[in-house]
């Protein structure tokens, strides 16, 4: 087919590619909402069963590491099968562990639980990759900066849904309730990706819109080794992995640990203002950051996704400098927020974006796996497993300077790719 090129998309397929990502977008919110209900239902879990932290810890490290391995290898499979066909699998697979979560009662088991949250962090991890898979063919390079900013809207919908529906089903209802709402919900969105997603503008009937004819060949049957070979011997997608790694530690390591630091250090419970100022700001500053981010790497860097995502690595690093030396009742909450913004921009950026850049079409699903997967590793070896104690040893200074330290490694990985793109 011939290539459509810049200010040649026509209303109707700038109609038919809003429709697309609008449905895909939904189904990932809801992904979401099949994410974050353990965290509203942590606590009564831990009560109604007599597990202990360390055991709740437990689950969450099962689910993280899982969803690294799926990113790896969901990653492949969506370049094989397709984005479309990939998201809808992972859909069925986390209802369906949900569920399952909320029957748990009937097995009183802390190895049940982690099996089943383990199980459902894998079939998460569909999300990411077939998200980029499906809109590396339907938005241009010189686009897809400010696309993550759009789609990193799409997404915090569902954390904030969750959020508010799940503090109602938690007082209202049974711990139960937070797993089979949810996968209700999921279900109603699968059924209209189903029907309204598809991978490519051509299965619509349009041309390819990439200017490169490479780009341009059939994506549908894509060979592994060929994926493999592109993504592994890419030196660029390894030093964003990296930097990936660093953004996991810095993310969760906030997200895991900040009620309780609050809690601990500034006697902030979880029905104060400055709780919900952090609850509500959070999702808002994740927002912005991921437009800022975006929205500078296509229009004032030129598509180079690197400069916008150093800044906000800087960006952390003086915050988390700043969050050191001055802390408070109302301070330590609104800085939290503002960090967000920084954390999250280049969390939208480098394993959206820049995957689809550097992956292309045919790797961009694998691509984005490697680069989601390093974050998890960081998040459950770091945040998770080391935190802890270095917590206990340092206290929560050792928690400020080891988040310090892995925003200033990320962005100095971004620093040197300055110059790069795609």
């Amino acid at each position: 087919m011939n290539n459509l090129h810049v200010g040649e998309l026509p209303r109707d397929f700038l109609r038919r590619r809003n429709q697309n990502w609008v449905f895909l977008g939904l189904m990932y919110a809801s992904y979401y909402m099949c994410r974050y209900n353990f965290p509203i239902a942590n606590k009564t879990i831990s009560e109604r069963f007599g597990f202990s932290r360390e055991e709740m810890g437990w689950i969450i490290a099962a689910t993280m590491w899982a969803y690294a391995f799926g990113q790896l290898l969901n990653g492949l499979i969506a370049d094989k099968i397709g984005g479309r066909k990939a998201i809808l699998t992972g859909a069925v697979g986390t209802i369906v562990l949900n569920i399952l979560m909320g029957l748990g009662g009937y097995f009183n088991s802390l190895t049940y639980f982690m099996l089943i949250w383990g199980l459902n962090g894998y079939f998460q991890a569909f999300g990411a990759p077939s998200v980029v898979k499906v809109n590396a063919s339907w938005f241009r390079i010189s686009e897809r900066g400010t696309f993550t900013g759009i789609f990193g809207l799409m997404i915090q919908f569902g954390r904030w849904a969750i959020m508010l529906l799940g503090g109602i089903l938690i007082v209202r209802f049974s711990w139960e309730y937070l797993f089979f709402i949810p996968s209700m919900i999921t279900f109603l969105f699968a059924i209209l990706a189903y029907l309204k997603v598809r991978d490519t503008p051509e299965e619509c009937g349009y041309n390819c819109i990439s200017s490169d004819k490479n780009e341009c060949e059939e994506v549908k049957s894509v060979d592994v080794f060929m994926v493999l070979k592109k993504v592994l011997k890419s030196k660029p997608l390894w030093i964003i992995s990296f930097a990936y790694f660093c953004t996991g530690v810095v993310r969760h390591g906030v997200d895991q640990w900040y009620i309780r630091y609050l809690k601990e250090v500034h006697q902030i419970s979880t029905d104060s203002f400055g709780y919900m100022l952090t609850a509500f700001g959070l999702p808002i500053a994740a927002v912005l950051g991921s437009f800022a981010a975006g929205l500078s790497s296509d229009k004032l860097f030129g598509s180079r996704r690197a400069p916008a995502a150093a800044l906000m690595y800087l960006g952390q690093f003086v915050m988390l400098i700043i969050f050191a030396l001055f802390s408070g009742e109302l301070l330590s909450p609104i800085l939290i927020v503002l960090m967000q913004f920084f954390i999250n921009g280049p969390h939208s950026l480098l394993g959206g974006a820049a995957a689809m850049d550097f992956g292309g079409r045919k790797a961009a699903g694998f691509a984005s796996g490697l680069i989601d997967c390093w974050q998890y590793i960081g998040a459950g070896l770091v945040a998770g497993i080391f935190m802890g104690r270095i917590i206990e040893s340092f206290g929560y200074s050792g928690w400020i300077v080891t988040l310090v330290v892995f925003a200033f490694l990320g962005f100095v990985c971004m620093l040197s790719l300055w110059n790069k793109r795609a």
